[in-house]
């Protein structure tokens, strides 16, 4: 069973946002949650790997979320649009 977190970084980023912005991330950060929990992502997601154990989600055309996988846990660093999760891995690697 996985054990997921939310890092600061993730939860500042959030606070950030238009409340229709957060109610739709929220709803994709638990349906993909659920997802992974049964080991089966849909395609829809988009989901990348940047490197190590750095990945991203899209939750719609224009906001990604970023999240550590480890083999036993997912930790949500971050939410931004495109150019506000480059600056964030520059800063994370």
């Amino acid at each position: 069973m996985l054990r997921f977190a939310f890092a600061r970084g993730f939860q500042r980023s959030f606070k950030g946002l238009h409340a229709r912005d957060k109610v739709a991330i929220q709803r994709q950060v638990d349906s993909f949650m659920l997802a992974v929990d049964v080991r089966q992502i849909p395609t829809g997601y988009g989901m990348k790997k940047l490197g190590g154990d750095l990945w991203e989600f899209r939750t719609d055309i224009a906001m990604r979320v970023l999240f550590a996988w480890d083999k036993d846990s997912i930790t949500f660093l971050f939410v931004g649009n495109h150019n506000e999760v480059q600056q964030f891995i520059r800063h994370y690697l």
